[in-house]
Order: structure tokens, then sequence, then C-alpha cells
């Protein structure tokens, strides 16, 4: 068993589904959300960790199994993001999948580890 990257969408009272690492409690690391034109938030997908050996509800959750598979989905929606500056914070820049998706991955190797 494992800790595993998943795109979820909330229950549909807007809740976080219990299999989240961290549950209900907002420590489970939700990243980003991808709106897909919806009407509300029960609609919109977002990135986390499921719980070690989570069972994932196929209408709710898809794992995503490496690091690569991530920067691709986030390759489908990001393109226009924008970020902080690291080295000025009051400028942005554009959003780096690569790096978010390391820093997403690193974490749940942690997890795992």
């Amino acid at each position: 068993m494992a800790y595993k990257a998943v795109k979820y969408k909330l229950n549909s009272d807007g809740t976080i589904p219990s299999f989240l690492y961290g549950g209900n409690d907002g420590s489970n690391g939700n990243w980003p959300n991808k709106i897909d034109g919806q009407t509300g938030p029960q609609d919109s997908w977002l990135l986390g960790i499921a719980d070690d050996g989570a069972s994932l509800p196929a209408d709710q959750a898809e794992e995503i199994t490496s690091k690569a598979n991530l920067v691709t989905y986030l390759n489908t929606y990001t393109s226009d993001w924008t970020q902080p500056d690291s080295s000025n914070p009051n400028n942005e820049v554009a959003f780096d999948q690569d790096a978010n998706a390391t820093y997403f991955w690193n974490k749940l190797d942690a997890l795992n580890s």
C-alpha cells in the first residue's frame, strides 16, 4: 500500500472526500483546481494525495501514476497561469509546471518513505 497522487472531485455537498490524506481537516494539500466550465466546486477537478491504501471511487477520483503524467496533466490547463517570482514576489512569472509537479511529487515521496 502507498499514498497516491490523485485528481479528484469534492463530495456532492462540497466537502473534502475522506479518502484524501488529512481527511477533512484541510491539511491534505489540495492543489490546484481545474475548472471545466462547470457551475459548482463539486464539478471541478482538484489534485491531492490519497491516504495510504485508500479506495478511490471511479466517479470521483483518478490516480496519477508518475510525475511525468502530472506534468502532462498540468500542461492541459495551466498554460496561462502565473505565479509569484521567487526572486521578486512583487512580480509574476509563468507557472512552472515541472517545478510545481516536482514539489508535489517530493511531498508524495516523503509520505511513502
